[in-house]
Formats: C-alpha cells, structure tokens, sequence
C-alpha cells in the first residue's frame, strides 16, 4: 500500500482513485418512478343470484387491487356488486378520473354482448325478459367514454368471457330489439390512441376458471405485472404464453393496443444511491477497525447487490470474523459490516476499496472507499462516534416530532403534510416507509411513494397526500423509520374530510364532485354561501367550489349572481355546470328564456358525459325543443343518463314507453324504469309507479300497493303524491273514505306547490258551505292555487281563479287579514298595487307561501 506525507499525494492519489472510478463503468441510464396519477377500476362478481356463480373474480380482485396498489394506483374496488352497487362504484371511479395521466378498468365475472356492445352483470342480474339488459347492467362503453376524455392513458382488462347463462335470447337496445352475441364470450373492442384492450381469451371465445383460487388470466397478470421495469406489451406477451401453458392451448388472452408510449405497473427508481467518495481512518496497529462507510440505498428499498471490485493491497479486509476477496458478492448491510486490520501497516498508508452496488431493475452505481490509516484515528474514531451519538440522540427527537394527525381535504389535489425539516446534525439520514395508506397517493415532491421505498431526509418535508374520493372519517397511517439505525418510528395520521363547500352544496351525480351531493331544496345558503366563498380563497384553482358556490347563490334566490358565477365555473372547465347553465337560459332565470341556446349548450355537456346534461339534451332532441328532433339520439342519450343512475331520466323513459311517445306503447318496458327509481328511492319513480297500480294502466290495479307508494312519495318530500293520495282518502278508494285525513294531505300538496291540491282542498272546504271559516278556507286555497297555477304545464282554464271569484266577500276579507299578518311591512309595500281584491289575494297567497318556502325555485 504506498504511504503519502503529505496532502498533495494524497489528493493526486484520490483524484487517481476517481479516475480508476470512472472507468470501472457508468450506472445504466435512469428510468424514473412516474410522478402522474394512476386510477383503477377493479369489479369482481362471483356470487349471482340467479345466474351461475363463479369461483375465482372476487379472489382475482382482491389480489389484482393489492397489485395495482403496489404499483401506484388509486384503486376503487367493488366485489359482489349489485346494479345499484356497480352505479355507485363506477361514479366512484369516475369521480376519480379527472386529469389522471393513466387509468385502468379491470372487470372479473359475467359479461354479455348485445348488439356488438358488451355489458357487465351485476349479481342481481336476472337478465329473463327483454327489458333486462338496460335495467340491470351497465354498458362498458360508457365507462370506457368517460375514461378516455379524462386520462392519457387507458388500459382496460376483460376476464369476463364467460358462457352466456342467460334465459333470454333477444334484448332491447334503444329503439332495436337486439340478439344477445354468439353464446360464446365477449364483442371485440377496438382501442383507440392511448387506449390498450386486453381480454382474457379471444373475443367470441370462452375463459376458463382453472381449477385454483385464481383464473389462469388472473394469476399470470397479478405475477407478471409485478415483475419491475417490463413494459405493458411485453407483461400481456408473458401473460399469453402462461395462460396457453396453464390451460393446454384452450385459452389464448388476446390484447388490441394503440397506446403511443411505453408503460411500466412497476418502472425502475434511479440507480443505487451511492456516496461515490468516501475517506475513513483506522488507527495504525488495530486488530479490526469498523470501517464507517454511508450505506447505499434506492429510492423504492429494493434489495441491492454490492460486488467488491477492488481491495486494497495492504492490511486485511474482513466481514463477519472471515476474509473478503476480490469479486466478493454480499447484501448492502453487509457493506456497513467490512472490518479492516492495519497490523503492520505504517501510518500515512492509503488504501482503496471498490465496490459496484446494482439493484433488481440491472442498474449500477459505483463507489470508492480511501482508508487512511493514521497515528490519530482512534481520537477521530472516538470523535465520529460521539457525533454519532448526538446525530441518533437528535434523529430520535426528530422521529418522535413527526407523530401527529394531519387533516387532508379530499378533492383538492395533493395536500402538504406539513412536517418539519431534519436537523442539521442528522440531515444524512434516511428514513423507510414501513406503513403506507392503502388509499390516497403518497408523494415526496412529484414523486410518487410507496410501501418500503427509502427517502432522504430532504424529502421529508415536502411530503404529501393526496385522499382518495369516499375516505372521509377514515384515517390512513404512514410509518417512518430510520432506515440504518434502530430507533423507534414515527407514525402520521391522515385524516382525509369533506370541505365544508363540499358538504353544503354538492351536486348529485357530479362526476367532478367528492361526495353524494344536495337537491336544490336541500342547500341552506346561510351554511352554504360562506363555505364556499372560504373554499374559493383557499382553493381558487377548484373549479368545482365555484360551481357550488353558484349552486348556493341559486338557492339564496339571486339568479343574477348565481349565472356569473356558474358561468364562470364553466369556463373553467366544471362539467355539471355546463348544465346548469344550460337549464338556466331553459328557464328564463336571470337571463332570457332560449330553448335554442340552452340545447346547444347542454350537447357540450352531454359530449363530456355528465348525466343532468345527457337527460336533458336528451329530451331537447327528442321532442324537438330548441334544436332538430332526432329521436333515436336523444332516446340514447337518455339511456346513457339512467345507466348513471339519473331518476330523472329513468321517469323520463317511464312516461315515454308507458304511454307510447314517439315510440310503440310497450308499459312492461316503461314500469320497468319506474320500477329502477323506485330502486334508488326516487320519489318521482315512486309517484308515477303509483299511478300505474292505482289506475291499472300497464299493470293491473292494485290499490293497497298505490296507497304504499304514494305515501312513501309523500313522505319524501313529492309535491304531487300527497294530492294523489288525499284523492283516495277523499273518495274511499282503497281505503275507507276519510275527508279530514284527505284535508290534511291535500294541504301538503299544496303547501308543495301542487295547484291540483290546493284546487282539491279549496272544493273540498267549499262543499261545506254551510260553515262560514270552511268558506275561509276555501278562499285562501283557490287564492294559493291561482298564485301557483304555472302557464303551459299546469290548468289552463284556471278554475281556482272562477272559484275564488264567487266566493263571499266576507270570507276573502278574513283571509286577506291572516294572509297580511304573515308578511311584515316591508314585504306588503313591494306588493304590485291592486284594486281588486281577488288580485290582492292571489298576491298574498305567493308572498306568504314563497315566504314559508324559500327554495321554491324556478328549476
């Protein structure tokens, strides 16, 4: 080993050493984890209830989920889905969806093709008659649509080739009575660019469930997909030739790809992180001296390889009590483990230790180690230990600084943990994610985290997490511990919550939205409007709490604002309120009525798949208002809402096959989509149902089920079903005739707004004339129904407003007294001026009853 006097050598030395470096050869070039957002659809279906069951989808979901999740991906899960759960999962996803660079379906159990379209079961399919397959199932078109406007990428995965069980042959499709495909498997899908189809045998044919607890498909994708740094093609080529081999050639996976760049479930981390340069002493004449060297780590705590490729010449190298040798292979730790021996070797000696560090994805770093063996070193020695001391003493501090709980909004991107930086003294440290949250993504910067990776102790800071939609009140942990030192870990609780915009003023089925959303008449603008204005300042880039705040503005009944603002949300990019926008020039509020530009402005809506705006440019095309009749699109794109899940729509196609509009009457079709809102707990569903049973219209009269379903509308707040049923109070039908208990639901009509109810109750007071306060009561109804009598869709004759007029005065003089003390002042005096009292009545009758119910809104 030569011996260096003084630091000139040994600086040339060291600079020899580097060269030496240099050649021994360079680490592969680095292939990056993607920082981007990665989220995954995985249904399994296994246990059907009247159809086959399968042994093997719930199993392959649940270990396909734990392999996507591995690989990055925000994963909504849904087993054993019926049609209402499947809804729910899909709109989950979909929520899910905006802006991901790459997302994935990956579906497991019965699948169908009709009409060259292919459909996913739910386990409550019975798929008997012919209505069944736009009722019970849902199109994998539709998913596929939405993905592909809101990802880059988009990997879809069919293991639903299944025989066809299904007892009906022909099935309808919009306006065609379609047959269900070849018995044998699943349509063809052509991808699209950036789109990869893959199914778990050719199309037309049949999978296999194998005879494990896994499908061929499935087990080969769940082992191949986890393999590191293999590109997607190659993964479904490995896939193939697995599954061939698995099944004796009678199953081959098939795959259609347009993708235009590489991707990789697993891509490999940078190279080995290694300190290229590293100078110790040993004392002179120590037996064994440990040597300090900073152990190499990657960023994904991958399993690293050291090869030594050089010792050096002098003193003897040594790993636990044995010799080394050149070429020696051992585990990283084991690096932090070499011992040296300088007996006989003279102070001032240098010698080199080289070593390669490779990882699992054939990447290599390489590393020098200069030991000095130096007079002093037990003294520097013993220095390096004391400061390794204070570093441990204030790493520790510094893990149990970081336990805490962090609140995380969902829906508003990635949110800073807000952890402090490493002090200086342990800046060198690493720390290993031990517990990672199953949902959500981790991210140190723009990359993106997980379970074991190792992070530098600049990382820390600039963690953050990013809540996956529907985990609220659920806490995630993440653990951190000292990757090279034993010290206790610290633990992180995320705990993911509904901005309270969010909570006050979501919109149902808002495929941008974080939650289940309000109806209108649900929103309190006193809680609504100052948290969406307090979102707006802390989130301005949200789109979405623009729109909700508009949503409030419309429900504090100022239209004016409420338009800018919707406005505004959708020119900066919010879906829904395109639609609302829409219904607003639809019906004139703050703007003038324009059928024409309210159906131009819903198809860009109903383009980009939202469900309020296919319903209603849907019917705009259908009946002709404001734009050309097409029946046939607009009969589809009413379809695509309620497969959705909008009631609106399914009451929409009720009506339209029940009573024959502009298609053959077919009532079994149009009770079936009543019967889907019933499902869903619908009160419009549940109201014209009703009707159904109480007039036998399609059905035949069950009186006794009409009462039920009435009163459960009723109940939930439809404004018409409680005139429907006093009705039947009224008149003994199906229950005994019983006049107060007809009042009485006749005035919830309409206290509703229901002009037929107030009408009802007003003649139903008026047919007891002789008691003067019942004529009382008939004024103020003919006066209510006069004031809610809405043009176009309600009585054109206006018998409430005849009525009223021949009534005694005496008893209209009364009402206008009791209605008069209801208002304040302020309120009469902006009252038109009127000379008749009929007029003043009906004007009376509006304010209070606006008054009682403030979200009586134009929509």
């Amino acid at each position: 080993m030569p011996k260096f006097h003084n630091a000139w050598r040994l600086c040339a030395y060291l600079l020899t050493a580097a060269a030496i470096l240099l050649s021994i050869g360079v680490a592969h070039a680095a292939i990056t984890q993607e920082s981007s957002r990665r989220v995954a659809l995985v249904i399994g279906n296994s246990v059907y209830k009247t159809l086959p069951s399968l042994p093997n989808p719930a199993n392959d979901v649940e270990e396909v989920a734990a392999t996507l999740r591995a690989a990055g991906f925000d994963v909504t899960i849904g087993i054993n889905v019926d049609r209402i759960g499947l809804e729910d999962t899909v709109r989950r996803f979909l929520r899910s969806t905006s802006n991901a660079d790459a997302g994935l379906i990956y579906y497991s159990g019965h699948g169908i093709q009709v009409g060259g379209q292919n459909f996913i079961v739910p386990v409550d399919a019975t798929l008997e008659t012919p209505y069944d397959v736009e009722t019970q199932t849902m199109p994998l078109d539709l998913i596929l649509n939405h993905l592909k406007q809101n990802s880059r990428v988009q990997l879809i995965f069919l293991d639903a080739c299944r025989n066809n069980p299904f007892n009906a042959q022909k099935f309808w499709m919009a306006e065609k009575l379609e047959p269900v495909g070849a018995t044998r498997g699943l349509a063809r899908i052509d991808s699209d660019l950036g789109s990869l189809i893959a199914f778990s045998t050719e199309p037309g044919q049949v999978a296999l469930d194998g005879t494990g607890a896994l499908s061929p498909y499935s087990e080969s994708f769940i082992k191949r997909a986890s393999e590191p740094n293999k590109e997607i093609r190659q993964v479904l080529t490995d896939v193939r030739r697995d599954v061939i081999a698995m099944t004796g050639g009678k199953q081959v996976p098939w795959e259609n790809s347009s993708l235009m760049d590489s991707f990789y479930f697993i891509p490999a981390p940078p190279p080995p992180s290694v300190e290229s340069m590293q100078q110790v002493s040993v004392p002179e004449g120590a037996a064994a001296t440990k040597l300090p060297i900073a152990p190499p780590h990657d960023e994904t705590g991958s399993a690293l390889l050291v090869t030594l490729t050089q010792l050096p010449q002098t003193g003897k190298l040594t790993f636990d009590g044995k010799p080394v040798e050149q070429g020696a292979k051992m585990p990283a730790a084991a690096l932090t483990a070499l011992t040296y021996d300088s007996s006989g070797v003279a102070a001032g000696t240098v010698g080199l230790i080289g070593y390669s560090v490779s990882d699992p994805y054939g990447q290599a770093t390489q590393g020098v180690v200069a030991i000095t063996v130096s007079a002093d070193a037990g003294a520097k020695l013993a220095q390096l230990e004391q400061q390794k001391q204070v570093r441990l003493a204030d790493a520790d501090a510094y893990l149990k600084s970081l336990s805490r709980d962090v609140g995380t909004t969902i829906g508003v991107g990635p949110v800073a943990a807000g952890l402090p930086v490493v002090p200086a003294s342990a800046a060198e440290m690493t720390f290993k994610v031990a517990a990672l949250p199953d949902k959500g993504t981790l991210r140190a910067g723009d990359r993106v985290i997980g379970l074991g990776h190792v992070l530098e102790a600049a990382d820390i800071p600039g963690l953050s997490y990013e809540p996956q939609i529907g985990t609220e009140n659920q806490p995630f942990a993440l653990t951190l511990q000292a990757a090279n030192d034993n010290l206790p870990p610290a633990t992180i609780t995320f705990k993911p919550a509904l901005d309270a915009c969010d909570t006050a003023a979501a919109a149902p089925l808002d495929l941008q939205g974080v939650t289940a959303g309000k109806l209108p008449n649900e929103i309190d603008p006193n809680v609504a409007l100052p948290a969406c204005t307090e979102a707006i300042k802390a989130y301005p880039e949200v789109a979405r709490f623009v729109y909700q705040l508009g949503r409030a503005q419309l429900a504090n009944r100022d239209t004016k604002t409420a338009f800018a603002t919707i406005k505004k949300a959708m020119d900066a990019g919010h879906v829904r309120a395109i639609y609302e926008v829409s219904s607003l020039y639809e019906s004139g509020a703050s703007v003038p009525r324009d059928a024409t530009k309210a159906s131009d402005i819903a198809k860009a809506g109903a383009a980009k798949g939202d469900p309020f705006a296919l319903h209603s440019y849907g019917k705009a095309l259908y009946y002709g208002r404001g734009t050309k009749a097409d029946q046939q699109l607009g009969l589809r794109l009413m379809l695509q809402a309620a497969d959705l899940g909008h009631t609106y729509a399914m009451n929409e196609l009720g009506y339209i096959f029940l009573n024959g509009v502009n298609v053959p009457a077919d009532p079994e079709r149009g009770i079936r989509f009543y019967e889907a809102g019933v499902q869903r707990n619908d009160i419009y569903s549940l109201n014209n149902l009703a009707l159904v049973y109480r007039f036998g219209k399609g059905a035949p009269e069950d009186l006794p089920k009409a009462l039920d379903l009435f009163t459960r509308a009723s109940e939930g707040g439809q404004p018409y079903a409680p005139t429907n049923l006093g009705r039947m109070y009224r008149d003994g039908i199906g229950v005994a005739a019983d006049k107060a208990e007809a009042a009485k639901w006749l005035e919830m009509g309409a206290e509703r707004g229901d002009y037929w109810g107030a009408l009802d109750r007003a003649i139903l007071a008026k047919e007891d004339a002789a008691d003067a306060d019942s004529l009382v009561t008939a004024a103020r109804y003919f006066a209510l129904a006069t004031a809610v009598n809405m043009p176009g869709s309600g009585d054109p004759k206006n018998q409430a407003k005849a009525a009223l007029k021949a009534l005694p005065n005496a008893a209209k003089k009364k009402v206008e007294e009791t209605l008069a003390a209801e208002l304040t002042a302020q309120e009469q005096k902006a009252l038109p001026k009127t000379k008749s009292l009929d007029d003043r009545l009906v004007q009376l009758a509006k304010a209070t009853w606006v008054k009682r119910n403030p979200r009586y809104d134009l929509f």
